[in-house]
């Protein structure tokens, strides 16, 4: 869908519903902007951490602005309308997982590149190394959304099947393993909350599939909203009698019971704005803004985080000072530091697409499905040793990259199985874009 379609009358799919577009559109500026507010650079020795950590009205403002969920029904909305698509033309469960893992793994390569060289630099200029490596950590943080997003969208062929034959079962299987989780981690200390990043993340994907199916469509509007007020109260119930946090982001890694509650709440509270949105977005000027916003969505998501690498190498080269975090100075300075991250995102909007162009098209060689997790499953792992460790040391950062690169480049070749005939396929035909986050 490129940008210039605006200008003239829209061919939309079918099967596509375009307020999707628009809750994944208005929801990525939220994130980026969580995302460079907590970014919090000062102390003596200099350090990098979360700015916000304790402050007590962002805590309570993230019942409504965490929105992380909205990406994975949306993701779940429109992965199973893909999945649908595809295995009407007769396509394998191994070309879908195998296309979603190129488009979703293939930005990583270039954008750790980058950021790594930028941490080099700052290392080569004589920076403090323990700066550096906070600093590299606070960056890598949100390259949690590719392997769960990755793991999520790999599952979608199975979760599909279980969601025509048994949803609600479906729902209550991943709703008790998320109960089991937090009960084992929070309450008898066992090391499983990890799973939680499953069990809670694939529920939010579910929840997409039952929008796509029109569940939530054909409830009235009273039950929509008696079952978001009942998740918020949920919400409150763990905060007040079981001790969670009420800051969402603190429920957030890995995701709680918590989570789960707010990921049906704004289900409904979606669907109960859908016909209002979907009456904003036959506005040229509101689909223009969806379109571009969803056209360089991965972009945005990612490569603010290089963004912020370089805005702050700039304040260190020019030995600009770092303002007490949370004082008035630090929020007086804030609009500066979205637009200095603004500007860089932008023109990486402009450079990075071109770019990533230069990348060969998949081959049409049949892939086995096994072959395919493998290099997922390495995708993954290449993505899991940034967050681990950060972009430092330069030596974990090196073999996380050749781990996805090698997991990309695989991809891509495919096989070893034959040429489909008259099977070329487009890249793009399996994914859900524009905005394929």
């Amino acid at each position: 869908m490129p940008v210039a379609s605006v200008k003239a009358p829209m061919a939309v799919p079918q099967d596509r519903d375009l307020s999707i577009d628009f809750a994944r559109a208005f929801c990525l500026p939220i994130v980026v902007l969580l995302h460079a507010m907590q970014m919090g650079i000062g102390g003596d020795p200099l350090r990098a951490f979360n700015a916000l950590q304790g402050f007590q009205p962002l805590a309570w403002a993230t019942w409504p602005l965490m929105i992380m969920p909205v990406f994975f029904i949306c993701g779940g909305f429109a992965s199973i309308t893909q999945w649908r698509r595809l295995r009407r033309r007769g396509e394998t469960v191994a070309h879908y997982v195998r296309v979603r893992a190129v488009r979703l793994a293939k930005p990583v390569v270039l954008l750790t590149a980058c950021v790594a060289l930028v941490l080099a630099g700052m290392t080569m200029a004589g920076m403090d190394a323990s700066f550096v490596q906070s600093f590299a950590i606070r960056l890598a943080q949100p390259l949690w959304f590719i392997p769960v997003y990755l793991i999520c969208t790999a599952l979608v062929p199975l979760m599909s099947r279980l969601h025509s034959r048994a949803p609600y079962p479906t729902y209550l299987v991943l709703a008790a393993g998320a109960v089991l989780v937090d009960v084992l981690a929070r309450g008898a200390h066992v090391p499983v909350g990890a799973l939680n990043w499953l069990f809670v993340w694939l529920f939010a994907q579910q929840l997409g599939f039952g929008l796509r199916d029109g569940w939530f469509e054909r409830r009235s509007r009273w039950t929509l909203a008696a079952i978001a007020a009942a998740s918020y109260g949920f919400i409150a119930v763990l905060v007040v009698v079981f001790g969670y946090s009420h800051d969402m982001l603190d429920n957030l890694n890995p995701p709680t019971l918590a989570i789960l509650g707010l990921s049906l709440g704004q289900a409904c509270l979606f669907a109960l704005l859908q016909p209002a949105i979907r009456r904003a977005m036959t506005r040229r000027a509101v689909l223009g803004a969806v379109v571009v916003l969803g056209v360089y969505g991965m972009v945005i998501y990612l490569w603010h985080t290089f963004a912020m690498a370089v805005v702050v190498s700039l304040q260190l080269v020019l030995g600009l000072r770092y303002p007490p975090v949370l004082s008035p100075a630090w929020w007086a300075t804030r609009p500066l530091w979205i637009l200095a991250i603004a500007a860089i995102v932008a023109l990486c909007c402009l450079v990075v697409p071109r770019v990533e162009r230069l990348w060969p098209a998949p081959s049409v060689r049949r892939t086995p499905l096994g072959a395919v997790i493998v290099w997922l499953a390495f995708a993954v792992a290449g993505v899991a040793v940034f967050l681990l460790f950060g972009y430092v040391p330069f030596g974990y950062t090196a073999a996380g990259w050749a781990m996805v690169t090698v997991a990309v480049i695989a991809l891509l070749i495919g096989g070893p199985g034959v040429a489909i005939r008259n099977g070329a396929r487009r890249e793009s035909e399996g994914v859900a874009a524009p905005a394929n986050l």
